[in-house]
């Protein structure tokens, strides 16, 4: 009996599974990709989709030698060491972290020279000493400063592009056999979508 049932599961299982590597794949060829295989040490790896196999992906790569030479990598990669695949969507503008940090950073010099500025000034304003206008000025000047800062940064991120990526979901149905103490045999299929 126990037969019978391999016997009926495992075609069942290999004829699903063929099914499916014969369905459009889920990136068109020609299209930018990243792929992520830690057990053959690729992490992030971007090429150009070439083909895409029922069960591996065929990616390639231009890079430049020192003499300025044009190389072409070609790597095959079987899906199922594929742990991610993302498509490359374009690319987009970093004007909110420009701000961000633009503003930050003149922010925190103009509160530092504000300060300075106060403490100085001082002895200045009259012989008594400060007329308690130093806070204002403080708030004043970091608030200025924060706000060229951010406004330079915005226009700063805005021409620094940086790449958008999306992930795309790789179908990789697992079948795993494990004996069992007893003698017999138990089937795994493990299926990500």
């Amino acid at each position: 009996m126990r037969h019978a049932t391999l016997l009926v599961v495992v075609p069942a299982v290999t004829l699903f599974t063929n099914l499916h590597a014969q369905d459009s794949p889920p990136v068109a060829v020609g299209t930018r990709v990243r792929v992520t295989a830690p057990t053959l040490d690729l992490d992030k790896y971007d090429g150009t989709l070439r083909a895409f196999g029922g069960d591996t992906l065929v990616l390639e790569r231009q890079q430049r030698e020192r003499r300025g030479a044009l190389m072409v990598d070609t790597l095959r990669v079987a899906l199922t060491q594929v742990t991610r695949l993302d498509v490359h969507r374009g690319t987009k503008g970093n004007a909110g972290k420009g701000a961000l940090i633009g503003g930050s950073v003149l922010g925190a010099a103009g509160l530092g020279l504000s300060i300075l500025f106060v403490a100085g000034g001082c002895e200045f304003v009259d012989s008594s000493g400060c007329d308690g206008s130093g806070p204002a000025v403080i708030a004043i000047g970091t608030a200025i400063t924060f706000g060229a800062g951010a406004l330079l940064g915005a226009v700063t991120g805005a021409f620094i592009k940086s790449d958008r990526w999306e992930e795309v979901p790789v179908y990789q149905p697992r079948v795993s056999f494990a004996p069992q103490r007893d003698g017999r045999f138990s089937l795994g299929l493990s299926v990500a979508f």
